[in-house]
């Protein structure tokens, strides 16, 4: 059985969060890490701030890297 769970559950409310029995094969217990959608919400708004700054560097190139160094 391969159970789905999220990943940042524990980092964001304090428990986990199964979200379902993704595979019912085998006879063992596996698991599987995502991202559930209210912790999807959660992390684009505190990492939002790191990706936008991120694209402005992409889109000057090396000359806003040369200026830095």
């Amino acid at each position: 059985m391969l159970i789905s769970r999220c990943a940042w559950h524990p980092r964001y409310h304090g428990y986990p969060l199964v979200e379902g029995v993704a595979s019912w094969s085998g006879w063992g217990v596996k698991f599987t890490d995502g991202i559930c959608a209210d912790c999807a919400v959660r992390f684009r708004d505190e990492y939002r701030a790191f990706f936008e700054r991120r694209q402005l560097d992409d889109t000057h190139g090396p000359e806003v890297r040369r200026q830095v160094a």
